[in-house]
Parts: structure tokens; C-alpha cells; sequence
């Protein structure tokens, strides 16, 4: 094979190459979706569009998919998983060319009569190197070591970005929850007021009450109706968080069909200690924090290994074609020791840096480990207290609804004062009230649990 012909299958390789230039050999991408449970198939498909009467489960859906801190912490974990094949192409060898044709006018030769004659020649020339790492004391393996921890440590920082996502739309959606509740009650109250005013009004224009009465309800209808007008803007407000929260512009219009209160709630059964072992083992932070120990102790490996010799093998090809001269082509096999006799202690500098960064990491993982138990803690305490909350609220919303009702006869019977049935009209309300800040708690509490224990809420199918 002359030059010419050497140069071309170079550039036949070259492109080939480059058609390939976005293949994944080493399959790191496949090893990204196994480690990312749940999540690898919220971004292969097109996001789900928001349907009328929104679940909760449909909610966390959407926004799993829709909301670009989620896409971003994938797109990272993509990034390293990129780094980690880049890490293990150092087990295979290099392989390099390089060609060139150039005009050379500097060419002289002699004539018949003793003088010189300038010309030009052309000269192409082509090489083909190959080099190989044979050995390099481990250094090969902790720098694929590091790369691997390092995409662990990405993929559970992508499902804890989830969990986050998760936990914003959650309380976003139960916020919302509350608010139309909260307008419910308002509109409830309002209603009961009203009645409580034309009740005055008669008994006033029968001579049996006086204006003073009219006006008492009066003013209290029209605190209620600020309140209500306050609390419609309110809902709106929470819709735009929520739609916000799952990726959509605020003033996307949503409509929730939350479930509804069971019957019979109850508390966690497990204890908490049983409970925080559950999510020490299966917390992503506290995944991603041992991952990241664990590349960090590659590091100080990969620092040690980099002041050792390396071991190769190189060969190579090369051929030019002269015009006027007959065709050179060379070839070249070895084996080559690299040994790094002084850097400026450099490499001292590096693993003492890599050390520390160690011994960081490990500080991360018992911090984590602390906020973990604690988490898990206050989400069971939160829970059994709002359970507490519902069972009290229960009997509160129906001892002041029962109340109302008798200081409502009383009034239109003529036996009881406006006072009276005001008092207990605010009473009811206010336990009303309470029992929507109870559900809201329950709900947001149990929530909590769920994510503190290092899961997310069941995804809607699609």
C-alpha cells in the first residue's frame, strides 16, 4: 500500500468513526436506567398532559417529568455515565493517524553543465500510531472505580431531586386541597349568617328584636365575606404553586379530584426505630453520600497510583512518497517504561488533597445519616399527632355544628340572645376550620413519612 492509498483509507476510517460518534459500546447508559429506579421512563416518552379531576398520583407524575429540576439531574447522571465510558476507554489501546501532501519548491538538482536547476517536488507522506497501557499499578482501575461511584453517587441524586420534586408537589397539591376546603367552609359559613341574618330581620320587623341584633349579624356577615373574598384570591394563588411546581405555566387551569378522607385513619404501625433502619437503607441521599465516599476512596487510589511507572506498547506505520525518489515506508513496534522520577511534589500534594477530600465525604455520610433518623422522626411524631388532630376534630365539628343548631332554635323561639347564636356560629366555623387544618396535616404528615423513607408516592399509569 503506497501513501495515496493509506491517506485514503484514513479518511474511509475517519468517517466511519464519526457516523458512529454518539454509539454507547460500553453500555453506560444501560447501567444509568438500571440504577434509576422509576425514573428512566419518565423521560423516554412524551410528558403525560394534566386531565380533568387531577390526582395526586397524576400530579407527581407530570411533575417528575415536566419539571426541569427533575430533567436536570437526569441530564447530569447521563453526564456521568459519559465520564465513566471515557474512563473505560483507557482499557483499550489508541490508535492515531496523520497524513499530509505538500508542494515543496525548495528542490534543486544539477544539470548537464555543472550548474543547479530548482523544482519542485511532492511530497506525500502518512503514519499510523498505535499505543497501548499495559500497566499502570491500578491507576486504570481507580479512575474507573471513581467514575462508577461517581455515576451511583449522580443516579441517586437524580432520584433525591425526585423526592424533592415530589415533596413541593405534594405539598403544593394538599395546600390547594386545603385552600378549596378552607373557601368551602367560608361559603358554608357565609350561608349560615345569612340565614342568621334574615332571621334578625324578621324577628326586628316582628317587634321581637332589635336593630342592635341586625347589626351584629350584619357585621359578622361582612367579616365572613372579606374572609371569603381573601380566600378565593388564596386559591388561586396555591393553583399557580401547584401548577408551577409540575412544570406548567402558573396560570394553567387545574382541576383536583383528590381522594377522599378514609373513614378510619390510622398511624404508623411500625415503630420508629424499625422505620429509620428502613430508610438507612434506601434514602438516595444518603445513597448518593456513600457513592461519593466511595469515589472519593478511589481518588486517593488513583493519586497514589499516578507517582507509579506505566508500562506500554506502541507500534506505528509510516510511508512517503517523494516524487523523483523511490517510496520509504518505515515500521516501529516497542515496549516503553514511563517512570515519574520528580514533579515538584505534586503528587505528594495531590494524594494529601485526595485525603481530605476523603475524609470530607465521610463527615457527609454521618451527617446524612443524622438527618435521615431525624427526618424519619418527625414525619412518624407528625403523623401520630395529626391522627390525634383528626379524632379530636371529629368530635369537635360535631358537638359545634349540634350547638348551632340548638342556639339558632333558641333565637327563633325568642329564649336565646344574638350573642348567643353568634358565639356559637363562630364556634362552628372555627371547627370547621380546624378539621380542614387537621386533613391538611394528615395528609402533608403522611406524605412526609412516605418520602422520608426514601420513596415516592405511587405514579398514576400513563
Amino acid at each position: 500500500m503506497n501513501a495515496r492509498n493509506l491517506l485514503c483509507w484514513f479518511a474511509f476510517v475517519s468517517a466511519s468513526a464519526g457516523a458512529n460518534g454518539l454509539s454507547d459500546p460500553f453500555g453506560t447508559d444501560a447501567r444509568l436506567r438500571a440504577s434509576a429506579d422509576g425514573l428512566q421512563g419518565l423521560f423516554e416518552k412524551e410528558c403525560a398532559a394534566p386531565v380533568a379531576g387531577l390526582s395526586l398520583a397524576h400530579a407527581v407524575d407530570i411533575g417528575l417529568c415536566r419539571n426541569p429540576a427533575t430533567r436536570a439531574a437526569w441530564a447530569n447522571a447521563r453526564q456521568q455515565a459519559a465520564t465513566l465510558g471515557a474512563a473505560q476507554a483507557a482499557w483499550l489501546p489508541t490508535l492515531s493517524a496523520n497524513a499530509g501532501r505538500t508542494l515543496d519548491f525548495a528542490g534543486q538538482r544539477a544539470d548537464g553543465f555543472g550548474g543547479l536547476i530548482s523544482e519542485s517536488r511532492r511530497v506525500t507522506h502518512a503514519a499510523l500510531n498505535l499505543g497501548w497501557t499495559l500497566y499502570d499499578f491500578g491507576g486504570r482501575e481507580a479512575r474507573i472505580d471513581n467514575a462508577t461511584q461517581l455515576l451511583a453517587a449522580a443516579a441517586a441524586s437524580a432520584q433525591g431531586m425526585a423526592q424533592q420534586t415530589a415533596a413541593s408537589i405534594v405539598q403544593a397539591y394538599f395546600t390547594t386541597v386545603a385552600a378549596d376546603s378552607q373557601l368551602n367552609v367560608l361559603r358554608q359559613t357565609e350561608r349560615a349568617y345569612r340565614e342568621s341574618h334574615a332571621v334578625a330581620r324578621g324577628r326586628q320587623e316582628g317587634g321581637m328584636a332589635t336593630l342592635a341584633d341586625v347589626l351584629q349579624v350584619k357585621t359578622a356577615l361582612d367579616n365572613i365575606v372579606l374572609n371569603r373574598v381573601q380566600v378565593e384570591g388564596l386559591v388561586q394563588t396555591t393553583r399557580g404553586a401547584l401548577a408551577n411546581a409540575i412544570g406548567l405555566p402558573a396560570d394553567h387551569a387545574l382541576s383536583l379530584a383528590p381522594e377522599p378522607l378514609p373513614d378510619k385513619v390510622s398511624s404508623a404501625t411500625e415503630r420508629v426505630r424499625e422505620l429509620i433502619e428502613t430508610a438507612l437503607r434506601q434514602r438516595p441521599d444518603l445513597n448518593a453520600s456513600l457513592a461519593q465516599r466511595a469515589a472519593s476512596e478511589a481518588a486517593v487510589r488513583q493519586a497514589r497510583a499516578a507517582g507509579m511507572p506505566t508500562f506500554s506498547f506502541s507500534a506505528g506505520r509510516s510511508m512517503t512518497d517523494l516524487s523523483g525518489y523511490p517510496n520509504q515506508a518505515y515500521s516501529m513496534v516497542g515496549i516503553g517504561i514511563t517512570i515519574p522520577l520528580f514533579s515538584g511534589y505534586a503528587s505528594t500534594y495531590d494524594i494529601r488533597k485526595a485525603q481530605a477530600a476523603l475524609e470530607q465525604t465521610e463527615t457527609g455520610v454521618e451527617q446524612t445519616r443524622l438527618t435521615v433518623a431525624r427526618d424519619v422522626w418527625a414525619a412518624w411524631q407528625g403523623l401520630q399527632t395529626a391522627v390525634g388532630q383528626l379524632e379530636a376534630t371529629t368530635t369537635l365539628q360535631s358537638t359545634a355544628r349540634e350547638n348551632e343548631g340548638v342556639a339558632l332554635g333558641r333565637y327563633r323561639a325568642g329564649v336565646g340572645t344574638i350573642i348567643d347564636l353568634l358565639t356559637a356560629q363562630s364556634a362552628s366555623a372555627n371547627a370547621l376550620q380546624q378539621r380542614v387544618s387537621a386533613e391538611l396535616a394528615w395528609r402533608v404528615s403522611r406524605a412526609q413519612l412516605v418520602l422520608a423513607l426514601g420513596a415516592l408516592p405511587e405514579i398514576a399509569p400513563r
